[in-house]
């Protein structure tokens, strides 16, 4: 039962292969579960929409039970139902969007629809179930003006956040995004799927320099990302030593760890040149599976450090795709007014996979 005037919010996210649904009370994380559908779609090398389709049907009804048990909630307790609305798979966003109109018209509850990547974006605000988290009420105030660094499977942004709901974005993917990169590295090296998390545990065991790859967009004057350039060379690169007969063992670490600071360098030069172009900004702002990469994590963090700046990253629970930030985001458009109450407006609210910050 609800235990505070605090709304307490549903979240629902089924934007790629994850089916996640959350439960929030404000910013408090009361209970996040999630299906992963990795061991469905590993026969394929890849997310298959259709598939994950099916796999969200089959899993939400039990998933959105296990969070309300976890929380201690009842439907009847929930304020708020949030869900993601874009960007993400087309087919597979509706299945979240359709479960939370049925709720929202069986139970009467208002409906908010959420940007993805405002989630990732707003994802280190989250707290603990005990209100404990990097960020105090308190303490929002220093937050702002931020950057917000998003790197994730389709996205590599660079985002001014003058505050909640107040984005600009500097710098955007022009093609692979550095997550699609990482998981094209791991198929090249039949690493199989997800192949991203295996190239970043062998860069561990390799040495920086022994096969010198580009930095992506070192001279562009601009804010942009591309990682279709660095995907080809390391393709060029394999297929080079493959033909010397050299074998995978002798190299896949040094590649691994050259992909790797590739990808750490474009990105902190991007990083240090926004800083630069923005001196006002107090804090950076970090989401998105790439973070997942404790490696990736650090090498922002020292950036942010030498600047004197608050480093705000998510708990590693809320750093790829999961319905607790989609509840922070929520929360955010609450408190702004972005809501839909009516049944008959719930009833018109549709995906919208190509959906921008």
């Amino acid at each position: 039962m609800k235990q505070s005037s605090e709304e307490i919010i549903l979240g629902i996210d089924t934007s790629c292969d994850e089916t996640s649904i959350a439960i929030s009370q404000g910013r408090k994380i009361l209970s996040s579960i999630r299906a992963t559908q990795i061991d469905i779609h590993k026969e394929w090398g890849g997310v298959v929409p259709m598939i994950a389709k099916r796999a969200h049907e089959e899993n939400i009804q039990g998933v959105f039970e296990k969070t309300l048990k976890k929380a201690k909630v009842k439907i009847e307790d929930i304020d708020y139902i949030a869900v993601t609305q874009g960007p993400g798979l087309a087919i597979d966003l509706e299945v979240g969007i359709q479960f939370a109109k049925e709720l929202c018209k069986k139970y009467g509850k208002p409906l908010v629809p959420v940007n993805h990547m405002e989630g990732h974006l707003l994802s280190s605000l989250t707290l603990n179930s005990k209100g404990v988290g990097l960020v105090s009420e308190k303490d929002l105030k220093e937050v702002f003006p931020a950057l917000g660094l998003l790197m994730s499977g389709k996205h590599t942004e660079i985002i001014y956040v003058e505050g909640f709901g107040k984005y600009t974005k500097l710098g955007l993917t022009l093609d692979d995004a550095a997550g699609e990169a990482f998981d094209k590295v791991g198929r090249m090296l039949d690493f199989g799927y997800p192949g991203g998390p295996v190239v970043s545990e062998f860069a561990k065991r390799g040495k920086s320099g022994v096969i010198p790859l580009p930095i992506p967009m070192e001279k562009s004057k601009d804010l942009n990302f591309s990682y279709s350039g660095l995907k080809t060379a390391v393709l060029y690169k394999i297929k080079e030593l493959k033909e010397k007969g050299v074998p995978q063992k002798e190299w896949v670490y040094d590649i691994c760890r050259s992909f790797v600071d590739s990808i750490k360098k474009s990105v902190i030069l991007k990083l240090e040149m926004a800083l630069k172009q923005y001196p006002e900004v107090k804090s950076v702002m970090v989401g998105g599976g790439v973070f997942s990469s404790e490696e990736v994590l650090r090498s922002i963090g020292k950036v942010v450090k030498d600047h004197d700046l608050k480093y705000l990253y998510p708990k590693s629970d809320y750093r790829s795709d999961n319905a607790g930030m989609i509840c922070i985001a929520g929360y955010y458009n609450i408190m702004r007014g972005n809501i839909v109450k009516k049944s008959e407006e719930v009833s018109t609210v549709d995906r919208d996979p190509r959906l921008s910050l």
